[in-house]
């Protein structure tokens, strides 16, 4: 633009060059002359235009994404508008208070949305979700190379409603060095092993602390998780008050209550307490991977390592999250069209571009294994390569458990909340607090919650 400006000479005001009044009509009798022309094959063109603009199925996906995730599904959906073979236009939307509307109007729900798991039962309960992925002959092919924590996160009675985009975990981030010279060995690390290093690097002198972790439900889930606890029984309901969830919140209360872990509202503040070494690890999510290995190269620029959190034993399994795509359109052309668009971004180059640009790991087994053969290959020591091949192990092993979706009903998150806040003190009664949490959560599970009654006009 400023170039443009800067070429342009002033003539006075209303002065008009022959020179300009050439340049401006000559498009225009171009125009006109090939319209003389073309007689009816221009309108012939235009009609074939029009009728292959109106033949082509147009889905429209609502979304409540932001950040990379945002410009990740931004490009994937351009890169669909371009490469599909099925003539579909893909249009996504973002919205704000997804949820809310759909209560509300679920009349004018879209064909595809993103989900989270607390909001299943919530669309279920509106009649909002469609048929399952496996109607798509697309989505059968590739079942078998799904991750089996993403083929159950979004199950009900074993059916899927939805589909992960991508996978996270809870995981122990810890000061390899620091931990190193305490003994600590993380890939075998137990409950004891973990209680015992934590109070060995606790210096309150020195403002040390052992291990940090958020004030979050999603925290003692975790290692309650861990413990090898029996979370969700196959009946439905929570059963994590067993001998081993008890045990794992009995070390965790002697933890914390002596001040050898410190639980901690602001997020911030174990990141950068482990970044300059004062705290020795933390608990967090597999999201946080970048931000925590940036912070690191920015601190005291240690060796930093991942682990899955310690059991009694053994390292437990390991609890999975992540955002899903959920077919809402009704069953017929709408869902037909909407399964093709699911299908699309389960395959392997959507799901190798959707991991390497957002927090998430790919659902698929050879999307990780394919991009674990490459890493193997450059950076042995890359942080990434140790969380993909946690999360196949994990799945070899059979030691993960997807996360429950009754999980966020506020009476669940308040109990567990406040389980995790109580072991602070030394006098808490922890198998206690354990009892009323699974009491809680077990609180409306089977519930299908029904959508709210249009009030009747008057």
């Amino acid at each position: 633009m400023r170039d443009m400006i800067s070429n342009t000479r002033y003539a006075g005001p209303g002065a008009v060059s022959l020179h300009n009044l050439w340049v401006r009509l000559c498009p225009l009798l171009l125009l006109l002359f090939l319209l003389l022309a073309s007689g009816c094959t221009a309108s012939t063109a235009e009609k074939v235009d029009a009728q292959h603009a109106a033949n082509r199925q147009i889905v429209v996906l609502w979304h409540t994404f932001t950040g990379v995730e945002a410009k990740g599904l931004e490009t994937l959906t351009d890169r669909f508008n371009a490469d599909n073979p099925w003539g579909i236009v893909l249009i996504t939307e973002y919205q704000q208070r997804l949820v809310e509307k759909l209560r509300d109007a679920p009349e004018v729900r879209p064909d595809l949305m993103t989900i989270w798991p607390q909001d299943l039962q919530t669309y279920m309960g509106l009649g909002i979700e469609g048929v399952s992925p496996l109607q798509s002959p697309e989505v059968q092919e590739i079942w078998e190379d799904v991750l089996p924590m993403a083929r159950s996160l979004y199950a009900i009675n074993g059916e899927p409603q939805a589909l992960p985009l991508g996978l996270a975990t809870y995981i122990a981030y810890h000061n390899v060095e620091w931990l190193g010279d305490l003994g600590y060995m993380a890939t075998t690390a137990t409950w004891e092993d973990f209680r015992r290093t934590a109070c060995g690097a606790t210096d309150p002198l020195r403002g040390q602390v052992g291990v940090g972790m958020p004030a979050r439900a999603s925290t003692l889930l975790a290692f309650l998780t861990a413990s090898g606890s029996q979370i969700v029984g196959e009946d439905g309901y929570y059963q994590f008050a067993d001998p081993d969830g008890r045990a794992a919140a009995a070390v965790l209360h002697g933890v914390v209550s002596s001040q050898c872990g410190l639980i901690y509202e602001d997020w911030d503040v174990g990141l950068s307490r482990l970044s300059k070494s004062s705290m020795a690890m933390i608990i967090e999510s597999s999201e946080y991977l970048a931000d925590i290995e940036y912070a690191i190269l920015k601190g005291r620029n240690f060796p930093l390592g991942i682990s899955p959190l310690p059991g009694l034993d053994s390292p437990g399994p390991t609890l999975w999250y992540g955002p899903g795509l959920m077919i809402s359109a009704p069953e017929g052309e709408r869902s037909e069209a909407a399964l093709k668009v699911m299908s699309w971004f389960f395959s392997p180059e959507s799901q190798k571009y959707w991991g390497s640009t957002t927090p998430y790991l790919p659902i698929r087994r050879s999307v990780i294994e394919t991009a674990l053969g490459k890493a193997q290959q450059t950076i042995s020591a890359s942080l990434d390569m140790q969380l993909w091949s946690l999360t196949l192990a994990a799945a070899d092993a059979d030691a993960w458990v997807s996360w429950p979706l009754p999980t966020h009903r506020i009476t669940c998150r308040a109990s567990l909340l406040r389980a995790l806040l109580a072991l602070q003190n030394v006098d808490a009664d922890a198998p206690a607090y354990i009892d009323t949490a699974v009491t809680a959560c077990n609180t409306g599970v089977g519930y299908r919650p029904l959508p709210t009654p249009t009030p009747l006009p008057e």
